[in-house]
């Protein structure tokens, strides 16, 4: 099927009775009385996605995507955006204001390792709509020196794009 919860969402009369990691609850509130408008669920995921996008705060890198920081989070957003370009690991390197902090493990390297995948997001973290593509993480309860971001594909060591931006004041 070409759809996905999101688009189950923003249903008209659909609301999220309980969501788990694997699996979302709907409940239909009211019966359709009108056929299905295939351009108003469209112009109603655009602003699903200008919404999370107005929560995003400041843009901090642009680059293979664009990377907006709010407080404790960093929105990653791409448009347009293929399936490809959501395959290869995200960087994320997190080098705190003090090293102490770190896992015994991770203090070597001097920054804290939380690439991720896209799928391996949980949603509403991540999402594909239309062709825009998002994905929220959380970062570090720590005071935070600076912050890295990217692309990375293992096959080849190659970094498809990367960015790195001071937190001042954090």
């Amino acid at each position: 099927f070409d759809y996905n919860d999101l688009d189950l969402r923003l249903l008209p009369g659909v609301e999220v009775v309980v969501e788990w990691s694997d699996s979302v609850v709907f409940r239909v509130r009211v019966a359709a009385t009108e056929p299905f408008d295939a351009d108003r669920h469209r112009a109603q995921k655009e602003r699903y996605v200008e919404q999370w996008l107005a929560q995003a705060g400041e843009r901090v890198v642009r680059a293979g995507w664009d990377v907006y920081r709010n407080g404790r989070k960093l929105t990653y957003f791409k448009k347009p955006c293929a399936p490809a370009d959501v395959q290869a690991k995200f960087i994320l390197h997190v080098t705190p204001a003090d090293p102490g902090v770190l896992p015994i493990a991770r203090r070597r390297y001097g920054f804290d390792n939380l690439g991720f995948h896209f799928d391996w997001l949980r949603r509403p973290h991540r999402m594909q709509v239309a062709d825009q593509c998002i994905a929220v993480v959380e970062l570090p309860a720590y005071a935070i020196d600076r912050i890295r971001v990217g692309q990375w594909i293992a096959n080849g060591n190659r970094t498809l794009w990367d960015a790195e931006f001071s937190v001042a004041g954090d």
